[in-house]
């Protein structure tokens, strides 16, 4: 499966908290550097510009539901 789970969306939000390095976290999540990038450019608040676990895990759901 290529999408992420909630847990490894909540665990990109908290290395990232700990400046782990994209490739870091990467291994971490056992995904792909480009499925990292791709999850942070499409769920990062537009305001803040910061990764939220909830914000990211409910545009993830809202994308889900509307196909």
């Amino acid at each position: 499966m290529s999408h992420l789970t909630s847990e490894q969306r909540y665990t990109i939000s908290v290395l990232l908290e700990q400046n782990f390095s994209k490739s870091e976290i990467a291994i971490v999540i056992k995904k792909d550097k480009s499925v990292l990038t791709r999850e942070l450019k499409r769920n990062c608040d537009l305001r803040s510009g910061n990764y939220d676990f909830d914000l990211a895990q409910r545009k993830y759901e809202k994308r889900q539901k509307d196909k």
